[in-house]
């Protein structure tokens, strides 16, 4: 007999939860969930611009932190940004950064995956982990990645200054 979860259980709804009791317990103001799933906050970042726009994607079987940067990239710089984010991505253990080529939107996004058989709702822990984490990358990168798109330092110079004391 396969383990499967109940089909009657709104597991979207328990990811739904769990997020609104994270946002509850450490007090942040926030959006709720929208009708696309998707709640919001803003948070903090050690870089030139400050703060970031953090959005809770929902899903059935999982949850996606993605941490929306203040700043896009314009056309002529997407091969540069691109490279970029790239060179940053590599040997990334959690989470990626993200880059639209058709607005220059750039993000860092941590997937939580809740499972599909054997469904458990992110905890706290596991919510808290990956916000900070994402925070964190942004703050690591983000200095540089201004540098690149205002034509300061080229890609891979500019990830190497980031990543100094790794």
């Amino acid at each position: 007999m396969e383990n499967s979860v109940d089909e009657k259980r709104d597991t979207l709804a328990e990811i739904r939860e769990a997020v609104e009791n994270y946002f509850k317990r450490d007090e942040i103001k926030h959006e709720p969930f929208d009708e696309r799933n998707v709640a919001k906050a803003v948070f903090g970042v050690e870089s030139k611009f400050g703060h970031v726009t953090v959005f809770f994607h929902a899903h059935k079987d999982r949850l996606i932190i993605k941490s929306l940067l203040p700043i896009s990239a314009e056309e002529d710089d997407l091969v540069k940004v691109g490279e970029f984010l790239h060179r940053a991505n590599y040997g990334l253990m959690i989470g990626n950064f993200d880059f639209d080529y058709r607005d220059g939107e750039i993000s860092y996004r941590v997937p939580i995956f809740c499972g599909r058989k054997e469904f458990a709702p992110p905890t706290y822990e596991q919510i808290d982990f990956a916000v900070i984490i994402s925070l964190m990358m942004v703050g690591k990168y983000g200095n540089s990645l201004i540098k690149v798109i205002f034509g300061l330092a080229e890609p891979e110079d500019a990830v190497e200054a980031a990543e100094i004391d790794d």
